[in-house]
């Protein structure tokens, strides 16, 4: 995991509220706009999600889906590994938060396992909160999820609000814990430490150990260093590359070190 921005005033099209907050005449209010509105005032009236193909399509409609991939860079919310099949998962499970179920700043990008094994997992340490029908929520329909957290405290993590780096911890062979009781819960329910993430995770390690080893191979002393230093720095610079899947990971073993012991140990070998 980490921390990703989303611009809670840039709201696609099709999940903005059909007032006149967003359309004040002439202005046409969109066909898609105006059905999502219709189906998110039903299920505001009715107190409870439907869930039916017609309800469920509002909420991957190819605008909000092409967004949250370029806020996402195509990779899964929790896992960071990139998929050519992401889902359009609900941060709070739209069958308890019936109301924010086409809402912006509830919306994330999930790998397909990782949004089952989510699931509705959604405990709270806090008091949940009951949505109450105002004019004024309805028009920040959009960013009414972000404004529960410090009274519910969650502890299911949005990335899109809290820093993960801080509270996460790798060990070499790929696998990710917590000392926080919300990313352990995080790590559990969405099962981020599962065997394949660790075995993808490690093998950034293992790759980059074969390839030093193939440097030390050489017999110039000076193309070994050359050589070494070339592989140090595309490591460190894939790191920086956002797009790239299992940042998190791959900054962990730059900030502890790991890269440096990897060399020292097969030089002593």
């Amino acid at each position: 995991m980490i921390k990703l921005t989303k611009n809670l005033q840039n709201i696609p099209e099709s999940l903005k509220p059909a007032t006149t907050d967003f359309y004040a005449p002439p202005a046409v209010i969109p066909v898609p706009t105006r059905t999502t509105h219709l189906h998110r005032m039903k299920m505001i009236t009715d107190g409870f999600y439907t869930d039916e193909t017609k309800y469920n399509k509002r909420y991957k409609y190819d605008d909000i889906r092409i967004e949250l991939s370029n806020i996402y860079l195509g990779k899964c919310a929790y896992c960071e590994q990139k998929v050519e099949l992401s889902h359009v998962e609900h941060y709070r499970p739209k069958t308890i938060y019936y109301w924010l179920a086409f809402s912006w700043d509830n919306l994330i990008l999930a790998c397909p396992h990782c949004n089952e094994y989510k699931s509705t997992h959604f405990e709270l340490s806090g008091t949940s909160i009951a949505f109450i029908n105002t004019p004024a929520n309805i028009r920040n329909i959009n960013s009414l999820s972000a404004s529960y957290s410090f009274r519910e405290q969650p502890k299911m993590v949005n990335p899109e609000i809290t820093d993960p780096l801080p509270y996460i911890k790798f060990k070499v062979d790929g696998s990710i814990e917590s000392n926080d009781l919300r990313f352990v819960y995080t790590i559990e329910k969405c099962k981020i430490s599962r065997t394949y993430l660790r075995d993808e995770r490690r093998k950034l390690l293992n790759d980059f150990k074969e390839d030093i080893a193939a440097e030390l191979l050489k017999s110039d002393k000076a193309r070994q260093l050359a050589g070494i230093q070339a592989i140090v720095n595309k490591f460190k610079r894939d790191s920086e590359k956002i797009e790239n899947p299992y940042i998190a990971f791959r900054r962990y073993a730059i900030k502890h070190s790991w890269l440096r012991q990897i060399i020292k140990d097969l030089l002593r070998n």
